[in-house]
């Protein structure tokens, strides 16, 4: 009899997931410098959470109180993104831990970047200048957003700096491109841990066996339509050129950053104040919840290969106990793990998987790597000795090492193990009485907060069967800063302002 911890199971999917989240391939472009955090557990949603994502901050009815719902939505998701995950980044593969970050968020070290910064100054030519503003135009726009006072019902217009359609199209591009490459990871992966006659380990077999080249020209094929749909090669030699120019002169750069993120900053009219300020993100696409998913499933020989071969190794969650946690209604946690020992071959659990891009408007991230700027003597007397990301490549130090870059959601998840659901089943009524079960970035029943809302969140035990209806963020993928600022020594002191 095959047996294992629920803590051991958890670690081996995580594993897993890890896994097809970071596939290493030829064809998988996307750069090594990344990292993932889980959240443990995860973060419920409802569908409706997203709108204000594909329906902007305006409400064609002209309705306040759908006005103020957006604004919340948009409130909720800059809160939640704006943290500077710890994080750690091992050589030559991508690194993971678990969910924790500074009392720093992201909005305020990239203001100071901006009000602390010295750019070097060199005067441009007038058709530099012009085709510098046109791309600018091109990639990010400043436009009128209503805004409805809570008490009187007053409107009033503000001016809000968002992503331009050809922006919105490249990540959206990008978006289906890395979701079209999870899958066909997915499939290679599940083939390689395929053995012994259970149906699942032959399903996967023969899909591997049949299905590898389709998924491979369909990725190659979502690739191609980034290009032509989403503009990759228009927006990115856009950044280059920018790039390149404003080594020369930063200046009228910098003052359109200034711009750009003094537009960024909105007030959630029902909070209202300082408090109530926040940077307008969202997540691309703008209707990933009615999107592709992607189907997941583990059971017992993914066990074996992401366990045995994997965790045990050293390439886990850098030892966190991954059991099961209850949460008090109070808001306090009591840990309450679930330490029996189980029969993993007959257990199974699988869920569908989706990730959206975080979107920043009021933030361009190509200033970390232009070399035509530095820290001035203000920054150091407010953060004496710290920089923004001194580049050490296992363990970067300073303000902004990484950010996280995209969200990953799954829902329906389905716990199929008698035995499991019965440990469940004994904590049912410690759930009931307002607390929450959380099994590594799963989220099991019980209530919790959004915003200032309590929420329920449901799961059904039925004939062995768990299942857990509805959306959860279990965690993101962050990128990581190189050395920042990383000035170009070249650059006399003079020409710098």
């Amino acid at each position: 009899m095959a047996m294992t911890t629920p803590g051991e199971l958890m670690e081996a999917l995580m594993s897993n997931l890890y896994a097809v989240l970071t596939n290493d391939d030829t064809i998988n472009n996307i750069a090594r410098n990344k990292s993932v955090s889980w959240f443990l557990p995860g973060l419920p949603f409802l569908p409706t959470d997203f709108d204000f994502c594909s329906k902007g901050l305006r409400s064609d009815e002209a309705d306040a109180d759908e006005v103020h719902r957006l604004y919340t939505q948009a409130y909720n998701i800059s809160k939640l993104f704006d943290f500077i995950p710890d994080t750690f980044v091992e050589s030559d593969k991508l690194s993971q831990t678990i969910f924790t970050t500074s009392q720093d968020t992201i909005s305020s070290v990239y203001g100071d970047i901006l009000m602390y910064s010295q750019v070097v100054a060199q005067e441009l030519t007038p058709e530099q200048k012009e085709k510098i503003e046109k791309f600018r135009n091109l990639m990010s726009v400043t436009k009128e957003v209503e805004k409805v006072d809570l008490i009187t019902d007053a409107v009033t217009i503000e001016q809000v700096t968002d992503d331009t359609p050809l922006t919105i199209a490249y990540f959206e591009k990008q978006a289906e491109y890395e979701m079209a490459f999870l899958e066909y990871a997915n499939l290679i992966i599940d083939g390689l841990s395929a053995t012994g006659k259970d149906p699942e380990a032959v399903r996967r077999v023969q899909a591997a066996a049949r299905l590898t080249n389709l998924y491979k020209n369909k990725v190659d094929s979502v690739y191609k339509r980034w290009i032509s749909q989403g503009y990759k090669n228009e927006y990115e030699q856009m950044n280059a050129y920018i790039n390149q120019i404003t080594q020369r002169d930063m200046v009228l750069y910098k003052d359109r950053l200034q711009a750009r993120y003094d537009g960024g900053l909105l007030t959630n009219p029902a909070i209202g104040g300082d408090t109530g300020n926040f940077y307008y993100t969202s997540l691309l696409p703008g209707n990933f919840v009615n999107g592709g998913w992607l189907g997941f499933t583990f059971y017992e020989q993914d066990y074996n290969t992401h366990y045995e071969k994997t965790v045990k190794k050293g390439g886990g969650s850098a030892g966190v106990n991954l059991g099961v946690v209850r949460f008090g209604g109070s808001g306090g946690s009591s840990k309450t793990e679930l330490h029996k020992s189980m029969d993993y071959s007959k257990f199974r659990l699988s869920f569908e998987f989706a990730q959206a891009v975080i979107s920043r408007p009021f933030m361009d991230p190509g200033l970390f790597s232009m070399q035509g700027w530095r820290l001035g003597p203000e920054w150091f007397e407010q953060y004496p000795n710290q920089v923004v990301s001194d580049g050490t490549p296992d363990k970067p130090q300073g303000r902004l090492v990484s950010y996280p870059i995209t969200a990953l959601f799954i829902r329906d998840v389905r716990i199929e193990s008698s035995e499991m659901a019965s440990q469940f089943d004994e904590l049912k009524q410690q759930t009931s009485g307002g607390g929450s079960v959380g099994w590594g970035p799963v989220r099991i029943g019980g209530s919790y907060s959004y915003g200032k809302e309590e929420r329920d969140s449901s799961f059904h035990l039925e004939k062995g069967v768990l299942r857990i209806p509805g959306i959860q963020l279990i965690g993101v993928i962050n990128h990581t800063v190189p050395k920042c600022p990383n000035t170009n020594p070249d650059i006399p002191d003079e020409r710098f302002v």
